[in-house]
């Protein structure tokens, strides 16, 4: 039995249906417009071959009953829907004996097909040229078909499918569609750019396509690339599968190779596995593990671990596989995550220049120094105290030198206030502000090279080392505007190695001949060892010291001109400070031994020296004044722009600094050191200056400057001499900062970068030229040197001048041109490893490329854009081994 339900009363019905038996069941139609419909109905009984639910149906130009031959006919917009199914067209028969409803398009106005059928099933949907379907069977045939499964497009000349209908959550569908001379693409253009082409396909939605013999088309022209059959996944989701090669390379030194091919593992629900090869027929290989995790309101983060080995061969046909290691991985903890616990950070380490060695990007090549930070903190909520441990590392890509610090340990109170009266009344007692605090730190520190890092001489020079520091102090108020802070503070070290130096006499002399004569020069007496002596050490330090410091105001206003006045803040800081004399030979904490070249001559050193928190003092007992004038100056001016003042920060700081120790027998005043910081052009440059005077004279002896206890002023009539100066200008341009400077509009601070770029897109683009920098920075640092020689003559030199540019110039919407690093040094006269390249955009296509021209490595490729069959690639590309190489 057949349930038909009308959707449109109004549309005109052009013949009557007569009564219909049907076992049992009676039931008068009548025509439209009866006042009743009435039979009576006392027992229902449904065919066997009858559709388990209604099928509505609706056109908004006319219907046709067509009672001989058992059809309607629907025109207009036509459309007819049963369960999950949805079929749209200009005309739809559906012929009720069969149950099958055929579905086409009609000619518009002007002669060319519109309405053409959209049938959706669930998930699927596709348009064809026109179709038959069978609602019993749930199988259907169309024609000139084009479907979509996620970013696959099948164009197929005639396919049939089968969809089995679920009748409840609980069941799965299993759809099949069989297509015959069809191509499937990513391009979504309606005549696609390219597709595989096959005589037979089998589609299983949101898993696979399977195809025949098939062959690779671009622009309607076959490929001599055949495959005699494949499997493409379209699963959606998390699933393990096949990871394509990135990339198919040739080198002359390796071979033909692949890179980027592995497999990919979802492991759990919050936890992404994906394990990758590069390989070359030659030995060399290398292996790489991604993964990202992420679980909500804990924690997420990633890691990255590869291992390469690259066969290398010199000239003389002498093979080498050196090997490189790296790893690096990010966690973040989320705030919500635990209210006393914290745990995240990062770790970039690396052995054998792993990214120089794998990598040609001016970003990875140029990144000389890797630092992680790794830590976990606890805090006590009814408790004044907290605990971190934590993981620290650095290292140098240019010395090859590692420093690991691993474990370190802290455990620190928060100021304590240990007279303070737990019930106060009146008025606060002097003594209550005292505060007490202390912290305990253990370390263990590893050094070594990138290539020994993981040797047991590496942990055998292990260092480790505890400090345990304890400090009081106060505050108080003079006079109402000085501040007074008296301090102390207790500091023990514990070690568990301690140095010794021994000389180790030894007479190297050199031997020269001039004029027939022989001449003998002692170069040295010996040479000293250093020996790390197991075995508990131990120093203590104590120290005491008193502040005073205020804040100083000044203005000068101007009543005329543009200029409206300038504020001077000055910030005088006064400190006296105790320290005993470290260097006594009855602490034991420094030794002297015989110098190398003169065995008259001994030189003292400290037997914790290089240690984890180095040792005490060597300045002797120090009992100085120390003086800091930090100077601030600012101007106000009036804008005509908007006819309102504006203030202007002239300099950031003008800091003047130095000591007077009492204690010292002689050259009792330090330098005097004057820096100081501003910035111009809105911010565009940043200037740094620092300079160095001393109230002494200084002396060549044996090749070293000496500071002699003889005042400048006396032998020289100076002041003070000059010692040293530097003067730093750092320049960032970016087109942000440009507006900002000839525009008046302030530079945007971005705190939420995908906020930005989502309101980057909705805002209608720039057309000005600098529109085309939006992404681009310029930037420009030069320092100047000067040094002060003991003859009193100055020497000046830059040190650094350089300029570099970095970032991408959307020249079309696309044309884009990329420039990694790019940049000239003019102390070096050399260009600073240029990295540019261009990518253009080809619909479904992207072409591309890169060039170092200093490494002589390049890369070229057209391939589809990323998806599905992103596979396809054409790559072009010579390595950094075969550039060395000469190829």
């Amino acid at each position: 039995m057949l349930n038909l339900t009308a959707q449109n009363d109004n549309i005109p019905v052009r013949d009557t249906l007569p009564p219909v038996q049907l076992d049992s069941m009676q039931v008068d139609i009548l025509a439209a417009g009866a006042d009743s419909l009435s039979a009576p109905i006392r027992q229902v009984a449904f065919s066997k071959d009858s559709l388990d639910a209604p099928v509505a149906y609706n056109a908004t130009d006319s219907m046709i009953y067509d009672i001989s031959g058992q059809k309607i006919h629907l025109y207009g917009n036509a459309s007819v829907a049963y369960t999950t199914i949805t079929l749209n067209a200009a005309h739809i028969v559906f012929d009720w004996a069969t149950n099958i409803v055929t579905a086409e398009g009609m000619p518009d106005s002007l002669g060319r097909p519109s309405g053409l059928p959209e049938f959706s099933d669930g998930e699927q949907s596709f348009v064809a040229d026109s179709m038959r379907y069978n609602f019993l069977t749930s199988k259907g045939v169309v024609y000139d078909v084009t479907t979509t499964q996620n970013d696959v497009v099948v164009h197929s000349a005639r396919s049939k499918f089968v969809s089995n209908t679920v009748k409840d959550s609980t069941q799965q569908r299993n759809d099949v569609i069989f297509s015959s001379d069809a191509i499937f693409t990513t391009c979504t253009h309606d005549h696609p750019h390219f597709g595989v082409h096959s005589r037979r396909q089998k589609i299983v939605p949101n898993k696979l396509v399977v195809v025949g013999p098939s062959n690779l088309e671009i622009m309607g022209v076959p490929t001599p690339l055949w495959l005699p059959f494949g499997f493409f996944p379209i699963s959606s989701g998390r699933r393990t599968g096949l990871l394509f090669p990135r990339d198919y390379q040739y080198s002359p030194q390796w071979g033909f190779g692949l890179e980027g091919i592995g497999w990919f593992f979802p492991l759990g629900d919050h936890f992404n596995l994906s394990l990758t090869t590069n390989l070359y027929v030659k030995g060399t290989w290398g292996v790489n593990a991604t993964s990202q995790y992420r679980k909500r309101y804990k924690y997420n983060g990633n890691f990255d671990l590869g291992y390469d080995v690259r066969r290398q061969e010199d000239d003389e046909g002498n093979i080498d596989r050196p090997k490189s290691f790296r790893f690096r991985w990010s966690h973040q903890q989320d705030r919500s995550a635990h209210p006393t616990n914290t745990f995240g950070g990062s770790i970039n380490i690396q052995t054998n220049n792993y990214q120089s060695r794998v990598f040609n990007d001016a970003s990875r090549v140029l990144q000389n120094q890797l630092n992680s930070n790794l830590a976990f903190s606890k805090n006590w909520r009814d408790k004044p105290i907290n605990l971190n441990a934590s993981l620290s590392h650095s290292q140098n890509s240019a010395t090859r030198n590692v420093t690991v610090n691993f474990p370190n340990v802290k455990f620190q109170t928060q100021a304590l206030y240990p007279f303070k009266r737990k019930e106060r009344s009146g008025k606060e007692k002097w003594f209550e502000t005292i505060t007490l605090r202390y912290q305990g730190d253990a370390r263990n520190r590893f050094e070594a090279t990138d290539t020994t890092l993981f040797s047991q001489q590496t942990l055998r020079d292990a260092q480790f080392g505890v400090q345990h520091a304890v400090t009081s102090g106060t505050s108080f108020k003079l006079l109402r505007y000085l501040n007074l802070n008296p301090s102390v503070s207790y500091d023990e070290v514990w070690y568990l190695k301690s140095l010794r130096k021994d000389f180790v006499p030894g007479l190297e002399i050199d031997t020269t001949f001039n004029n027939g004569v022989e001449t003998y020069d002692t170069l040295s007496y010996g040479m000293v060892n250093d020996t790390l002596i197991p075995g508990f050490k131990s120093f203590r330090e104590f120290n005491a010291s008193i502040s005073l410091n205020t804040q100083l105001f000044g203005t000068l206003q101007f009543k005329k001109g543009w200029l409206r006045g300038i504020r001077h803040v000055m910030k005088p800081s006064v400190s006296f400070g105790f320290m005993p004399d470290y260097t006594n030979p009855s602490l034991g904490y420094y030794r002297t031994v015989e110098s190398e070249t003169d065995p008259n001559d001994f030189s003292e050193y400290s037997i914790f020296q290089g240690a984890i928190f180095g040792g005490p003092s060597s300045g002797g007992r120090q009992m100085a004044m120390s003086y800091s004038i930090n100077n601030i100056f600012e101007a106000k001016y009036f804008s005509k722009k908007d006819s309102t003042d504006k203030k202007l920060k002239l300099f950031d700081n003008i800091i003047v600094s130095g000591n007077y120790n009492f204690a010292a027998d002689s050259l009792n005043f330090s330098p005097v050191s004057i820096g100081g910081t501003t910035r111009l052009a809105k911010g565009l440059t940043t200037v740094g200056l620092r300079a160095q005077f001393d109230p002494y004279v200084v002396e060549q002896i044996n090749g070293r400057t000496v500071r002699l206890n003889e005042f400048a002023w006396n032998r020289d009539g100076k002041l003070l001499r000059f010692v040293n100066a530097q003067a730093r200008f750092n320049t960032n341009i970016t087109v942000g900062k440009i507006r900002a400077l000839f525009m008046g509009e302030e530079e945007k601070v971005i705190e939420d970068p995908l906020e930005e770029e989502a309101k980057r897109l909705e805002e209608p683009k720039e057309t000005d030229f600098l529109s085309l920098f939006e992404n681009f920075r310029i930037g420009h640092n030069l320092v100047f040197d000067w040094e002060g020689l003991p003859d009193g003559r100055d020497t000046f030199k830059i040190s650094t001048h350089s300029i570099n540019c970095q970032g991408s110039i959307q020249m079309t919407d696309n044309w884009n041109i990329n420039i990694g690093n790019f940049g000239y040094d003019f102390v070096r006269k050399g260009i600073t490893y240029p990295s540019v390249g261009f990518s253009r955009n080809l619909h479904c296509w992207e072409m591309g490329m890169n060039w170092q021209p200093t490494r002589g490595t390049y890369s070229f490729f057209i391939q589809v854009r990323p998806g599905t069959l992103d596979f396809l690639k054409i790559p072009y590309n010579r390595n950094n081994i075969d550039a060395r190489s000469g190829f």
